[in-house]
């Protein structure tokens, strides 16, 4: 398919969001850390004789949304992004007070509440207005004087609440358009009422076009204030695309266009150090399988937008052409990022296996990096906590002594894991109880996540169908990796005992670098279709998988974790010491999935084929496979596909492709503003390379020149 080109427009919006982007603090932009806070915390002072704690944060909600400043940008098609103006002195002396209240008085928010799909299907059908008739609809059948009823008519009362809030917003932002209008010559006259017409019918009614079908998903979803995906937007919004299509309603061109406006709003609402997005392809949910136009059109507007957010997955099947296959390579082999490429087969049946239906199954998306959960029916808690597993490992060689054989030094690194599983899933009930009884996100996604209306009982109460937990397990190659060179050096070498390594490792290699460079470069690794160290591998993998299986979840599911790094890498590398593997103290772990930066030295293919040997489609937390490819390999788009094909087919879940290079990662870390546009994959998300830590950067410089 001959995709339309980029159009003056979006040329524009995406230099004036990138120059007028709001500057990270602490990785969250100043909206979300300080002007939602203002309002929040206004909005509950004002909400003090609310019944419930629950509905108090309603009420906050509902004031946030009533007093936010609509901000519509020149040029902007698609409206509804938060106010990230600056702070005046005096709004930045009153956050140094609302901060003290946000901290110290109002109930802490504590572990993972947003990172999910919702309805769009439900929200483009009803519109809010129709979503209020539903709940209302419910609450008219409870007994009041019931206990458990009463609890079901706290929740349809909050969610009422919260959605008048977003009506008032809505009506807020059409008449800002029209006033707007008032000064404004045309074209763009014409432009702001056209946006006040579309809000004047959504997200408070039924969608009928595809504008009204993008502007009332980016509505609703960024009126949230976290990480949201945007599901299967080339299956929910098809119809609407269709619709316009046939009636002559729209061009394919202007329909692009729209697109890229919903895309690049991402930059305007996503952080550095975040990610959100959608998948494109993969099957219905009763099992048809997805390439249309959209399919395309999204996957065109990565090479339109060039930013690191939104995150987009092709999902690979049987029946994904060719055609779209090398579209996405050659993409890539351009620098961008996008797509990641995602095994429909490999997903679907590992959900099928920890029991969820077939159609729930087809039907997921990477809730923000690369956690899979169902769209529309997540109650499922991701990357919450972070497993260091390599600290565990190093805890366990640690309290052994020379006597301990390699098999008696596995299953204690096992033990520790059991126990360090059963500690971070306590706390994390201890967060699900606490969240349960007072909230944590907005009412607004339980109104869009089955079965919560019916039941009458919030996400947070455990309203939806599936509530899994799925904590991330950090550096388990460095696990891996670490386990083999002490196999190879202290038990079948015998170079030195178990005592002297730990010695060694105590120093940080400070006297033995020869040692160091012989584990290196002499020892065989994982990555590099080595039958020992794969099959460690699978061991470690089993280990981790075993340590959460008999967990449950306060609200009764199972734990099942995910193996990708985010950029927890780096962080947890600042406080992990040197570990047999060679890496040194303070260092970063691994950054994904993959083998060990440097080890994999047989070629890509020897190195995917380690990597699906422990069977990453189990870890439905995650996994995260970075792939790094010279830009001067012959047909690159081809070798590209070639790879992503053999990754699916072999039973991997996640490939992420990295076209750097290094002198290019090293002038750009000496004259960021001449790179200001270059993108690297890092752990499972995206980001530009000048905007992120310096330990990133070099981490990202160094697995680049292996």
């Amino acid at each position: 398919m001959k995709c339309p080109e980029m159009t003056p427009r979006i040329a524009f919006l995406r230099k004036y969001y990138k120059e007028n982007a709001p500057v990270s603090v602490f990785g969250y932009p100043p909206w979300k850390v300080q002007r939602s806070e203002t309002l929040y915390v206004k909005g509950w002072i004002e909400a003090k004789d609310a019944m419930t704690t629950r509905l108090r944060r309603a009420e906050a909600e509902r004031y946030v949304q009533a007093h936010q400043l609509p901000v519509i940008d020149p040029q902007e098609l698609l409206v509804g992004q938060p106010d990230y103006h600056p702070f005046t002195p005096e709004e930045e002396a009153e956050y140094a007070e609302i901060e003290k209240l946000y901290n110290n008085v109002i109930p802490r928010k504590r572990g993972r509440a947003d990172h999910m799909g919702l309805d769009y299907e439900k929200l483009l059908r009803l519109g809010v207005c129709g979503l209020i008739e539903e709940i209302n609809a419910y609450d008219e059948k409870l007994d009041l004087c019931n206990g458990e009823d009463l609890e079901k008519h706290e929740f349809y009362e909050g969610c009422r609440i919260e959605l008048d809030g977003l009506l008032t917003l809505e009506r807020h932002y059409a008449e800002e358009a029209r006033k707007m209008a008032e000064s404004e010559n045309e074209p763009r006259k014409a432009e702001l009422l056209k946006i006040a017409d579309v809000l004047d019918r959504v997200p408070a009614g039924p969608a009928e076009t595809l504008y009204e079908a993008l502007q009332s998903v980016h509505f609703y979803t960024f009126s949230l204030y976290g990480i949201y995906s945007a599901g299967r937007p080339d299956q929910y919004l098809y119809p609407y695309y269709r619709h316009d299509i046939d009636g002559g309603i729209i061009t394919d061109v202007e329909a692009q266009e729209l697109i890229d406006c919903f895309c690049l709003h991402y930059m305007t609402n996503m952080c550095s150090w975040a990610a959100a997005g959608f998948e494109v392809g993969g099957h219905t949910r009763d099992g048809a399988c997805v390439e249309n136009e959209l399919t395309w059109m999204f996957l065109n507007s990565i090479r339109h937008t060039h930013s690191a957010d939104p995150s987009v997955g092709l999902i690979i099947t049987e029946n994904t052409s060719e055609e779209i296959l090398q579209f996405a390579g050659e993409m890539l082999a351009e620098g961008y990022t996008h797509p990641a490429f995602w095994n429909d087969k490999g997903i679907v049946d590992s959900m099928m296996r920890h029991g969820y239906k077939i159609e729930d199954a087809r039907w997921w998306t990477h809730s923000t990096c690369v956690e899979i959960t169902p769209i529309a029916k997540s109650g499922v808690s991701i990357t919450s906590p972070y497993v260091n597993t390599l600290k565990v490992l190093l805890a366990a060689i640690e309290q052994a002594d020379d006597s301990i054989t390699f098999d008696g030094l596995v299953e204690a690194y096992a033990e520790g894991m059991r126990r360090q599983m059963q500690k971070d899933i306590y706390q994390e009930n201890m967060w699900q109880l606490e969240r349960h009884r007072n909230g944590n996100d907005p009412y607004r996604c339980s109104v869009l996540t089955d079965d919560c209306l019916k039941r009458g009982k919030s996400n947070e109460s455990g309203g939806a169908v599936y509530n899994f937990i799925e904590p991330n397990m950090l550096g388990l190659m460095n696990v891996t990796e670490s386990l083999n060179v002490i196999y190879h050096l202290v038990y079948k070498e015998k170079r030195l005992t178990l005592s002297d390594f730990k010695r060694i490792l105590a120093e940080n290699y400070e006297n033995d670098e020869t040692l160091r460079q012989y584990i290196l470069h002499k020892i065989p690794h994982f990555g590099n279709n080595d039958a020992f160290s794969d099959a460690l591998a699978k061991r470690v993998a089993d280990i981790a998988l075993a340590s959460c299986a008999p967990l449950r979840t306060f609200r009764g599911a199972e734990v099942i974790p995910g193996a990708f790094s985010y950029r927890e890498h780096a962080i947890q590398g600042r406080t992990t010491p040197a570990s047999p593997d060679g890496r040194k103290a303070f260092t970063p772990l691994t950054s994904g999935s993959d083998p060990v930066q440097g080890y994999d030295t047989s070629g890509p293919t020897a190195s995917l084929l380690s990597t699906v040997g422990w069977q990453p489609t189990r870890f439905l937390g995650g996994t995260a496979v970075n792939l790094k490819l010279s830009k001067s390999t012959p047909d690159l788009p081809s070798v590209i596909v070639a790879l992503a094909k053999t990754y699916v087919q072999t039973g991997g879940s996640e490939l992420q492709i990295n076209i750097a290079d290094a002198d290019m990662l090293k002038e750009a870390q000496k004259n960021p503003d001449a790179y200001g546009d270059l993108l690297v994959r890092i752990g499972g998300y995206s980001d530009f390379f000048v905007r992120i830590d310096k330990d990133l950067q070099d981490e990202i410089i160094r697995r680049s020149l292996m």
